[in-house]
C-alpha cells in the first residue's frame, strides 16, 4: 500500500520517514466507503462463497486509535487532510501517515456456523491469521459495489478505551485494491423460464418469468404482456423457484428484493435450498444453475 523509498532517503533518516504517505484520492474513496462505525461484509483469502458480516471499529494511523468519523478532518472533496489523535487531539497532517490500519472485531466464531467443508478451507488456525487477505464489501452505493483487499496485521485484546476486553483485528488495506464494481456488468445468462415467487408463506405463489441470471441477483418479468409485477419494496424476502427440466434441477432460492416495479424486479440471492435447509449460495450452484440456463431447450 505505501511505498518504499530506498534511494532517495537523506543519510540518517529514519525508517519510519522512508515511508511516503497514502494517496489522498484513494484514501478519500476509504473514508466515504469504509468509514468508522460501517456495517461491512467481508469474505476471507478470496473465497468468495463465505460472507460474513462485520463493522470498522476504529481506523488506526501511525498506531494512533481514532473511534469517531470526526477526527477526520476532510476537505471539500472529502479528502483527508487531518487527524486528531488521542485525548488532546493533537493535529497530524495527512503528509505525515506512516501507517494506516482498520481495526474490526475478531469474528472467529462466526466459523463455526460453516459447514466442515468450508470450515477446513480457512485453514486450522482460522481466517485471521498474520498475512492472510480480508476482503471488505461495502453497501452498494449508485456507481456500484465498493470492495477493497486487506492484510491481516495483528489480533489484539483491547486494555482500555471504549472496547476494553473485546477482541479486535488489525487490517492494513491494500489501496491499490480499492474499487467499485458496478454489478450490472456481471455476466447474465437470459432465458425466460416460469418462476413461482413467494412473497410469504401465507400467500400462494405468483407466476411469472425469470429474465436473467448473473452472479448475485436475477430479474423477474411478468408472467404476460399487459400483466404487472406485485408492489414490492427493497429488503423485502422472497422465494423463487424455478425448474430447468426434472426434479433434479428444482432450484429454490431465497433473497431480497433489490429494486422493483411493475415490469420488473431484481433480487439479489443470498440462500439456496438444498440437503434438506437453507444454505447460503457457493460458486458451484451458480455455475450449475447458468450450465443449465444455456443448455435449456425450447
Amino acid at each position: 500500500m505505501f511505498r518504499l523509498l530506498k534511494n532517495d532517503s537523506p543519510p540518517g533518516a529514519r525508517a519510519e520517514d522512508a515511508v511516503a504517505p497514502p494517496d489522498g484520492a484513494a484514501l478519500a474513496m476509504l473514508a466515504e466507503h469504509f468509514p468508522i462505525g460501517k456495517k461491512l461484509r467481508y469474505y476471507p483469502e478470496y473465497q468468495r462463497d463465505i460472507v460474513f458480516h462485520s463493522i470498522v471499529i476504529a481506523w488506526r494511523v501511525n498506531d494512533q486509535d481514532l473511534y469517531s468519523r470526526d477526527a477526520i478532518e476532510l476537505d471539500a472533496d472529502g479528502v483527508p487532510q487531518c487527524f486528531l489523535l488521542g485525548e488532546r487531539r493533537s493535529r497530524l497532517a495527512l503528509a505525515k501517515v506512516r501507517k494506516l490500519q482498520l481495526m474490526v472485531p475478531d469474528t472467529t466464531d462466526l466459523e463455526r456456523s460453516l459447514d466442515y467443508v468450508r470450515r477446513a478451507s480457512l485453514g486450522r488456525n482460522g481466517q485471521f491469521v498474520r498475512g492472510n487477505t480480508i476482503t471488505l464489501i461495502a453497501d452498494a452505493s449508485q456507481r456500484g459495489v465498493p470492495s477493497v483487499d486487506t492484510q491481516v496485521d495483528s489480533r489484539l485484546h483491547m486494555k482500555s478505551g471504549p472496547f476494553a476486553d473485546n477482541q479486535m483485528v488489525l487490517l492494513r488495506p491494500d489501496l491499490a485494491t480499492l474499487a467499485i464494481v458496478d454489478q450490472r456488468r456481471k455476466a447474465r445468462v437470459h432465458r425466460h423460464v416460469a418462476v413461482s415467487l413467494y412473497q410469504s408463506d401465507d400467500k400462494p405463489p405468483l407466476g411469472c418469468l425469470l429474465g436473467d441470471f448473473s452472479d448475485v441477483s436475477l430479474r423477474l418479468l411478468p408472467a404476460a404482456p399487459g400483466q404487472a409485477l406485485p408492489e414490492l419494496k427493497p429488503g423485502d424476502k422472497v422465494v423463487v423457484i424455478f425448474s430447468l427440466g426434472d426434479i433434479a434441477s428444482t432450484f429454490r432460492i431465497r433473497g431480497a428484493v433489490f429494486r422493483c416495479a411493475p415490469e420488473g424486479c431484481v433480487i439479489n440471492f443470498r440462500q439456496i435450498y438444498k440437503d434438506g435447509g437453507y444454505a447460503t449460495i457457493r460458486t458451484m450452484d451458480i455455475l450449475e444453475i447458468k450450465t443449465g440456463l444455456l443448455n435449456l431447450l425450447g
